[in-house]
């Protein structure tokens, strides 16, 4: 699970320049979100949600 301040969340946000989906997916993995919820909510099926989540890791990890 991930970890951040609302500061940390909105400079990863702006830095890695989340569209509206990717922000929404942060901010359910930020808040513990299970994967069946966040796939409901992305309306998304679970296994291109993993593929978001990796994605959103690779762009996280670049900046910092």
């Amino acid at each position: 699970m991930f970890e951040f301040t609302r500061a940390e969340y909105e400079m990863i946000c702006k830095e890695c320049m989340l569209n509206e989906e990717y922000k929404k997916l942060f901010e359910m993995k930020i808040k513990g979100y299970s994967r069946i919820k966040m796939s409901m909510e992305l309306n998304v099926s679970p296994s291109t949600l993993d593929v978001m989540i990796q994605k959103l890791k690779k762009k996280i990890k670049k900046i910092l």
